[in-house]
């Protein structure tokens, strides 16, 4: 993510919704109704929407299902919803068979 100047190098570094709709090409509406289905968290307390740096990388995922496939935004929340889920589990995969002797 580091190689990207438009994403921050930390990922805790929040980041403000302005800079998600323009980093990422998202309509304020999508990135709302992303937020109501649970797939971009905000952060902070504060009175202005913030969201972890990590966010970037989902809403940007977000804009090309809807580009590259029609999606609308309940698509895009279940598409990113399983993709995690399919990322989590390689991931878990990869950690047991290092642990398989050889």
């Amino acid at each position: 993510m580091a190689d990207d100047p438009l994403i921050p190098a930390d990922d805790d570094s929040p980041v403000a919704l302005e800079e998600l709709l323009a980093a990422s090409g998202l309509a304020h509406e999508e990135v709302s109704e992303l937020v109501q289905f649970g797939v971009f968290q905000l952060t902070g307390t504060g009175t202005s929407w913030c969201f972890h740096a990590r966010t970037l990388t989902l809403a940007r995922r977000a804009a090309r299902l809807r580009d590259d496939f029609g999606l609308n935004v309940p698509g895009m929340a279940l598409a990113l919803t399983y993709l995690e889920r399919i990322e989590a589990l390689e991931a878990r995969l990869r950690e047991l068979e290092c642990q398989l002797p050889r």
